[in-house]
């Protein structure tokens, strides 16, 4: 591997920062944050049938993450949803998928 290799996948040094640190560091943790906030909640309404609840909104989240990682094999983009969408149904679908997972 030559040296010019090896830098480019390297982050420059004093690249992030401490407010860029706080929001990855906060992006990490919120889905797990949003999973604690409605376990309670979730097994308070649903009783016995919570795993079952569970279980049910994992598959379909495995297969989309599958999803993105076989997109992402093909077609690494950091625009992902808005130039995955435009190439395969059009322009304006792929603005309004971009749009739309940025509401999220």
């Amino acid at each position: 591997m030559t040296q010019s290799q090896t830098q480019q996948g390297e982050l420059k040094a004093g690249a992030i920062g401490f407010t860029d640190a706080l929001v990855i560091g906060l992006a990490s943790t919120s889905p797990a944050y949003s999973l604690a906030a409605v376990i309670g909640a979730m097994t308070a309404l649903a009783g016995v049938n919570a795993p079952g609840i569970l279980l049910a909104s994992f598959v379909p989240m495995a297969l989309i993450a599958a999803a993105f990682l076989y997109l992402n094999r093909v077609d690494p983009d950091c625009g992902t949803t808005f130039s995955w969408v435009t190439r395969a149904m059009g322009p304006w679908f792929g603005w309004l998928g971009g749009w739309a997972a940025g509401r999220s």
